[in-house]
């Protein structure tokens, strides 16, 4: 195995040095290649040809699989007391060498499985994807989920004067730490709980929130660089407020809403706060600076994707660390599918749900399709063998 895996470095290398004598090694630049996102592996292909000829060789491509693992979206779908969870490529092998806006369809999951949830309770509303993690609330109780090792941990009720609670999940990438973060649901509070996960206590401590606020049932948050953003609704005022809550020094700030965007969702666009713009839904509102209330646009949705987004009633989730957009339907149906749109190449792909609903006959109803429930999608999901 290991001559042939140095005959195949060899062939690899003479074939690079046959077609150019730069000044600076092509294993090195391999290398620095080797270490960089897929999105700027695509963009630099348009360097040279030499740059293009490496990137594009399937060798470079199984390394480029091989050593950096690629995050996945993970879908989820819930009926009574059973999940079923699939986990779906969000890159392929053609994003690193596609070039012009054809479209291609695929239907075949990395892997499934479905399990039976902690308790049988209808108030599912689930966190995103925190590197690796998933948190949400049953009976009350916050959950957290790690799908990676089919694991969950119920928390204690953060405080039992709280009829109803808010759940965000956040990650201190410094100390490598998660932290769950709740506040009372459509109850006005200046404070909040925070547990910090794997500390030898787990216990809840209460932090000031520094403005007394409420959030509404359908509040979800974004952590993104080690922050969590969500909407809120100031006290004693009709006004309507992005909150921050620093995980680490878990301190809260206020940002203003921006004018065009108080009822979209919060988006993560290249590690910065986004929306689409109420105004203009080709345009992007991005978050440049929290602290003067900086705000930049940005032109970004095709009329292509437009088109086949308005026909099929389609609902954008957010953006991959590719920059695909990702568009899907709010309920689970066999005939549905996850639409994936690059607004860079004005083209697009989509995932077929009918490759993931084939063996589970509770999915597709005895074989009818007509099988409808809640389709929760987490995007950029990562592994985690983080035990609970």
């Amino acid at each position: 195995m290991e001559r042939k895996e140095k005959k195949k470095r060899k062939d690899y290398k003479g074939r690079q040095e046959s077609r150019s004598t730069p000044s600076f090694p092509i294993d090195l630049t391999s290398e620095i290649l080797l270490r960089l996102p897929e999105k700027s592996v695509a963009r630099f292909r348009c360097v040279s040809k030499l740059w293009s000829s490496i990137t594009t060789d399937p060798y470079f491509i199984d390394l480029f699989e091989t050593r950096s693992p690629r995050p996945s979206l993970l879908l989820c779908v819930r009926k009574d007391d059973n999940m079923f969870v699939s986990s779906i490529p969000q890159h392929t092998q053609e994003t690193l060498h596609k070039s012009s806006n054809k479209s291609f369809s695929s239907s075949q999951p990395k892997s499934s499985y479905h399990m039976k949830f902690p308790e049988d309770d209808d108030g599912f509303r689930p966190t995103e994807s925190v590197h690796g993690l998933i948190c949400f609330q049953e009976s009350l109780k916050p959950v957290v989920w790690n799908p990676s090792k089919k694991e969950f941990l119920t928390l204690p009720k953060p405080r039992k004067s709280w009829i109803d609670i808010t759940v965000f999940l956040g990650y201190d990438p410094t100390e490598g730490k998660h932290k769950v973060m709740c506040i009372p649901c459509n109850r006005t509070s200046d404070v909040c709980r925070v547990l910090t996960l794997g500390s030898p206590q787990e216990s809840w401590r209460t932090v000031k929130t520094n403005q007394k606020h409420r959030s509404s049932f359908n509040t979800t948050g974004r952590c993104i660089k080690g922050v969590i953003y969500y909407k809120a609704y100031i006290y004693h005022t009709r006004l309507w407020v992005i909150m921050s809550f620093d995980v680490r020094s878990e301190k809260f700030h206020m940002i203003p809403f921006p004018l065009e965007a108080r009822k979209n969702l919060l988006l993560n666009y290249e590690g910065r706060l986004s929306f689409v713009d109420d105004t203009n839904p080709r345009r992007l509102l991005i978050l440049e600076d929290a602290e003067k209330n900086k705000w930049s646009k940005h032109e970004f949705l095709s009329h292509l994707s437009r088109d086949v987004i308005t026909e099929r009633s389609l609902h954008l989730k957010g953006f991959t660390n590719a920059g695909e957009l990702v568009y899907v339907a709010s309920l689970f149906n066999n005939s549905s599918y996850i639409l994936f749109c690059d607004p860079a190449r004005n083209s697009f792909r989509r995932f077929e749900f009918k490759g993931i609903s084939k063996d589970e006959s509770w999915l597709n109803n005895e074989g009818e399709g007509l099988f409808m429930s809640p389709l929760h999608i987490f995007l950029n999901h990562t592994e985690s063998q983080i035990s609970l």
